[in-house]
């Protein structure tokens, strides 16, 4: 089991973006926030498909 996890805050664009993608290659398990779902949903996608 990965016991990696991260809460990661503000996750829209920038640099909460930039670190979700990174923790994600890390091979942590990432939890995002983000005060538009839109843009944070595409933060998950773009973090998934990086680690792949």
């Amino acid at each position: 089991m990965n016991d990696k996890v991260c809460l990661i805050t503000g996750v829209g664009d920038g640099t909460g973006a930039s670190v979700a993608r990174r923790f994600a290659q890390d091979g942590y398990r990432i939890a995002l926030l983000a005060q538009n779902a839109v843009k944070s949903m595409s933060t998950a996608m773009n973090a998934r498909a990086s680690i792949t």
